[in-house]
């Protein structure tokens, strides 16, 4: 009877199971393989069945690619389709993009599964419970938040801030496995990609740069449901070298913006485009170069898709400030813990950025 260790990777997404795929294939304790290594996705996705089975098909196209390019290290890995199918000591380890969220948490509970792997969010961003708020002394302390009767293993990338930092010894993330993983995820959206490649290079000046704003989802935090048009007039003033007489922006919405547009049906001045993708922007940013390489790429935003694009392709990224958010919505007034959180979050995704090396 086989021994080798058998883990259940719980995540959010595309760009989460690269990083975490990564890092299992490269743990150690699975040096001689694993019997298995079952992907499960958990969070909002689930509860949409058609987004769902769309982010599944994707998943399996990007196996599909992976077992073409290494059979042997490939054979253990498969998707869940049905976790409430999903039986108590099936498993051994647990890999988790986001040890506090309560939907990630859950399965690993009921599961009884004893050691738990994390990697943070997405690209080994750091997150201790749902409001990051709640971490800040516990990290100043160095402090742990108990976890009774398991083993808890942490593999980040980057010196995370003495203000939000894990305690005890943190793995690195194996970064060229990383690299590699993406490479494949990417080939796997060559044709979906094509029409986004499209819009932007026809856009834009061949002789000027791609700027792109990958914006947040923000609209229904505003009255109306609706970013005005002065903040991005404000985002756009900080972008470095952008020219409004020669520059033209790409905007890209977020999955879940309203169906008119973030800013509604007609674009901003200054916006050549508004486009709208399923595929993940550090996916589309990464077949963006490959369309136009040695031309210069500049990504704008406010969410952790930015430390993605910067780590998995190099892309040069601005972070966007959070002041024209706070001057333009009165709601932040009566609610400045949302504030709050989000520059807690996006002050430590810049700090990470600019800390981190990219891999070649």
């Amino acid at each position: 009877m086989s021994t080798a260790p058998r883990v259940l990777v719980l995540s959010g997404g595309l760009i989460h199971l690269v990083n975490q795929l990564a890092v299992v294939l490269k743990r150690p304790e699975l040096g001689g393989g694993a019997a298995e290594i079952a992907l499960l996705l958990t969070g909002a996705i689930t509860w949409d069945p058609l987004r769902l089975a769309e982010q599944h098909g994707a998943i399996e196209r990007w196996l599909e690619q992976l077992r073409q390019l290494d059979p042997e290290a490939m054979a253990p890995v498969h998707l869940v389709r049905e976790p409430e199918a999903l039986e108590p000591g099936t498993y051994d380890l647990a890999c988790l993009n986001n040890q506090w969220q309560q939907v990630q948490r859950d399965p690993c509970e009921r599961l009884g599964i004893p050691t738990w792997l994390i990697c943070g969010d997405g690209l080994g961003l750091y997150y201790r419970c749902a409001r990051e708020l709640k971490a800040i002394l516990p990290s100043l302390l160095n402090r742990p938040i108990p976890e009774p009767g398991r083993r808890v293993h942490a593999v980040l990338e980057g010196a995370q801030p003495h203000w939000h930092r894990p305690h005890g010894p943190v793995d690195p993330v194996p970064l060229g496995t990383r690299a590699r993983l993406f490479e494949a995820l990417v080939a796997s959206f060559d044709a979906a990609c094509q029409p986004f490649v499209e819009a932007c290079l026809a856009a834009t000046r061949p002789e000027r740069a791609l700027w792109l704003c990958s914006l947040p989802n923000l609209a229904h935090q505003f009255p109306g449901e609706r970013l005005p048009a002065e903040l991005l007039e404000a985002w756009i003033a900080q972008l470095p070298g952008f020219d409004p007489s020669l520059d033209r922006l790409l905007l890209i919405e977020h999955p879940k913006a309203p169906t008119s547009g973030s800013f509604g049906p007609e674009p901003p001045a200054g916006v050549a485009a508004v486009l709208r993708s399923a595929v993940p922007v550090e996916v589309l940013v990464r077949t963006l170069q490959q369309a136009a390489p040695g031309r210069r790429l500049v990504v704008a935003g406010l969410t952790s898709a930015l430390y993605g694009v910067h780590s998995l392709s190099g892309a040069e990224v601005v972070w966007l400030s959070l002041r024209p958010l706070w001057t333009h919505n009165p709601r932040y007034r009566r609610h400045p813990l949302e504030f709050l959180h989000r520059l807690v979050r996006v002050r430590r995704m810049a700090l990470l950025t600019q800390r981190l090396v990219t891999p070649c």
